[in-house]
């Protein structure tokens, strides 16, 4: 059970209704973390702005769930792993590649490219730091704005999981 309770609008600041009403109207997500952040709603516009960033970013589709995948596991935030399974699998991520990052195992049948955005986001979140040999990788696959942008998409993420387990969202909060 979630430790927040997501607002009535009843329940709701003008500015807080104004907002949930646009995010419902655009088909935004009203669940799990903007549970949380629907109390903090400039900070929530921002992570809506973000998350539309994210989406067009310079990293294809499949990519970036592969970055989203491996940071909330490696956080085991629930809600966003129940989240972005689907969503990796509509963009192409095979169903063995994501049982092997859920069992924390090295995906044997990704793309090169597959394996630096793993490298890159497991070197990151369990050494907080990115060995020259990553860095050098990931330069000549992706480029700076690349690697930027896998490390926006980590980062990202690595505040949703925060948010979702500080809160305990589950994944039947959507």
């Amino acid at each position: 059970m979630s430790r927040i309770k997501e607002l009535s609008p009843a329940d709701m600041t003008q500015d807080q209704l104004e907002l949930y009403e646009s995010t419902r109207a655009s088909g935004g997500l009203l669940g799990g973390p903007s549970i949380a952040f629907l109390r903090i709603p400039k900070f929530m516009r921002l992570s809506q702005a973000t998350v539309g960033y994210l989406r067009s970013n310079s990293l294809a589709p499949r990519l970036r769930q592969l970055a989203i995948l491996r940071t909330v596991k490696f956080w085991g935030a629930r809600f966003a792993w129940a989240y972005h399974v689907p969503a990796s699998l509509k963009e192409g991520v095979e169903q063995e590649i994501i049982d092997d990052i859920e069992q924390g195992r090295e995906p044997v049948r990704a793309s090169p490219k597959d394996k630096a955005v793993l490298r890159i986001c497991t070197e990151l979140l369990e050494t907080r730091r990115l060995s020259e040999e990553a860095y050098q990788t990931a330069m000549d696959m992706f480029g700076e704005a690349g690697l930027a942008d896998i490390v926006a998409t980590s980062g990202y993420y690595c505040l949703i999981s925060l948010t979702l387990n500080t809160f305990e969202i589950d994944p039947s909060a959507k």
